[in-house]
């Protein structure tokens, strides 16, 4: 191929390492051969040597027997990138002589280069399951499996396998911030080359990486910057192997640092303020582990026991009187089996006994009919259900049942009530059916009665969810405990909550799109700086929300604070009618995340400065948030808004929506 027949041609390297001094220098060049026209069918990508004229080509492959082309787009953590292309064998190319660059955007860099000079000559498809993945001339499966997103944390750790280049760097007159950045580019990407140079490459490309704590027994910031794997490509092996894993990244160690020290000295403070209106007591029971002192203005409120919510039926109390009292005190275990169903609309308000008693009945009866449609039948014969029974199990066997609500056990004989069902469960790797909490197999029945619902009841207040999806099981799984375990109640009120929240799990996310870009809008209005930030590192998709309105927060607090969070959400739009300023606003779980966010708005602009460190900073603060201080900020966000949609008309009419109902 001389210059005049070639496309492109750029400088590379190939194997047989990722290092400068071993790689094999040559020029990548797409074009084709003597004088054929520049067609798709004769065009080639190939890799030569100059220096080498008795092996003109390393490699050359046919346009039209290209599969695949996978960008690893250079960093700080890893200064070199390069192109891995997918034929019937692989071949990767580095760019060394297009090294990382803070100041230079990543559509400037060779390797894309290379994937843009394609495009004129073959259908090029950007994989929405395998972060920059492109398939070329995909077939018609493979364009429907890479053109939808995957859900949850799938998603979530595809993204966090992913180095994208840093934006342009701030000025920091922190010196620790300046140590972080050499450290950063020195210690840190050397040692992850020698990582990457022992990985084992027979891994399958598409598997995806799982991020493990290196010291789960200390805090996430006393551990030191831990280790997280970050290959970028999918060939990651598990990390059970040492030689997988890579150190992150000193900046998100600084910042988690600092939100550390930022909330000691919170504590101290406390801790004086304590001691002067108690000078009796002593300096260690307030610092020490045997006593936190309260969030200042947060006097503990006692959650509303089952008797007062009786009592507040009874009376006729209307639905936003009770939903203030829910929103400001909570509930108790008891109380939530009561309220829930009233709140999210699994039930119409009662005030009579007998009524409520008969409402109770006929939850029964319903749910007995819908499940007896599966209980005791043969397997299914479609094998999407039967699939889909596999994915229920699988996730319900991953359900967190460390609670108290969980070590007391219904009296179940498992083994005949699994043969009496006809859903014969697998077994857990190394266990028996007896060894699995008998809790998880009520609840995956009741997911799996949710389905047969959701295919046959033609409930028009549904969204059309196409079976079970990945999440649902953490919504239930909430429910049931709020129910104490009442299969009916949690079904009921798991219906009601998917009328609400099942558009989330549509197949073409639409409703995730759209609470996304809802939240993109607040951010804009209660929040200018956050905004500006997020747009200048290439954030506004807030994908690092995602699984937090998936699964509405329940992976990020410990589960008695995930039903606290929740009594807010549901008791904040309950109302029959508007009444002084009740119904709150209709998006609670909204603010829930904006209060999030805005929270550590400080670190995020002093210490990140890419959305990758973003991302992995905020998946760090699971279970390490507490709710009350959340929902205090959350509460006043929703004020604020109030106030801003009064003094000023030019408010988006949906945000405006939210808080006026």
């Amino acid at each position: 191929m001389t210059g005049r027949h070639a496309v492109l041609a750029l400088p590379a390297a190939v194997h047989p390492t990722a290092r400068t001094c071993d790689n094999v220098h040559g020029r990548v060049q797409i074009g084709t051969e003597d004088d054929a026209p520049q067609h798709a069918r004769n065009m080639v990508v190939q890799f030569g040597v100059p220096d080498a004229p008795q092996h003109p080509c390393a490699f050359r492959v046919p346009l039209r027997d290209l599969r695949a082309v996978r960008e690893h787009v250079p960093s700080a953590m890893r200064p070199i990138g390069f192109v891995e292309l997918y034929a019937s064998s692989k071949h990767t190319l580095f760019f060394h002589t297009c090294p990382y660059d803070e100041h230079r955007a990543a559509s400037d860099w060779d390797g894309h280069r290379l994937v843009d000079a394609l495009v004129p000559f073959a259908d090029i498809l950007a994989s929405q399951q395998v972060p920059s993945l492109y398939l070329i001339n995909p077939s018609a499966e493979d364009r429907a499996k890479h053109q939808t997103p995957r859900f949850a944390d799938d998603a979530i750790e595809a993204v966090l396998a992913r180095r994208s280049p840093l934006p342009p760097a701030q000025t920091h007159s922190d010196t620790l911030a300046a140590w972080a950045k050499s450290t950063h580019m020195s210690v840190l990407t050397q040692l992850s080359h020698v990582m990457r140079g022992a990985r084992d490459s027979g891994h399958a490309f598409l598997s995806h990486p799982i991020v493990r704590r290196a010291a789960p027994q200390l805090s996430a910031s006393q551990a030191g910057p831990y280790m997280v794997s970050a290959q970028t490509d999918s060939t990651a092996p598990t990390s059970s192997d040492p030689l997988s894993i890579e150190f992150d990244a000193a900046r998100v160690y600084l910042t988690k640092w600092a939100r550390q020290v930022a909330q000691e000295g919170e504590l101290n403070r406390m801790a004086e303020q304590a001691m002067l209106r108690d000078p009796d007591r002593d300096a260690e029971s307030l610092l020490g582990t045997s006593y936190l002192p309260t969030l200042p203005h947060t006097d503990k409120l006692v959650p509303l026991t089952h008797a007062a919510c009786t009592e507040l039926l009874e009376s006729g109390a209307p639905a936003h009187d009770i939903a203030q009292r829910v929103f400001r005190h909570g509930l108790t275990p008891e109380a939530r089996r009561l309220l829930w169903p009233y709140m999210l609309g699994a039930l119409p308000l009662e005030s009579r006994l007998e009524s409520r008693d008969a409402q109770d009945a006929e939850m029964q009866r319903s749910y007995d009919m819908w499940k007896q449609r599966w209980f005791g039948q043969p397997r299914p014969r479609a094998a999407e259900h039967e699939a889909s029974q596999h994915r229920i199990w699988i996730d319900c066997l991953r359900a967190d049942t460390k609670h108290d609500f969980f070590r007391h056990e219904p009296p179940l004989d498992i083994e005949a009530h699994v043969v009496a069902s006809g859903w014969l469960r697998a077994r857990p790797q190394g266990a028996e059916h007896a060894q699995v909490n008998k809790h998880v197999f009520l609840l995956s029945e009741i997911l799996w009665t949710f389905e047969v619902y959701a295919e046959h009841a033609n409930d028009t207040q549904l969204p059309a969810i196409e079976g079970y999806v990945q999440g649902m099981s953490d919504l239930c799984s909430v429910c049931y405990v709020a129910c104490c375990g009442d299969e009916a109640r949690t079904f009921w009120t798991f219906v009601a909550l998917m009328r609400m929240w099942g558009s989330h799990y549509v197949a073409d996310q639409s409703g995730m799109r759209h609470e996304l870009l809802l939240l993109q809008r607040l951010v804009a209005e209660l929040c200018p700086r956050l905004y500006a930030y997020l747009q200048r590192i290439d954030g506004l998709n807030l994908f690092f929300c995602f699984r937090w309105l998936l699964v509405c927060f329940k992976r990020e607090f410990v589960l008695d604070d995930v039903l606290r969070i929740w009594d807010a959400m549901w008791s904040a739009r309950w109302s029959e009618a508007e009444h002084r300023g009740w119904p709150l606003c209709t998006h609670m779980h909204l603010f829930v995340a904006l209060a999030i966010l805005e929270s550590h708005e400080r670190l995020l602009l002093r210490y990140l400065a890419s959305f990758d460190e973003v991302l992995m900073f905020i998946h760090s603060l699971a279970l390490q948030m507490d709710a009350t201080s959340v929902l205090r900020r959350a509460e006043a966000l929703v004020y604020r808004l109030r106030s801003r949609v009064g003094q000023e008309p030019s408010v988006d009419e949906e945000l405006r929506s939210m808080v006026l109902c």
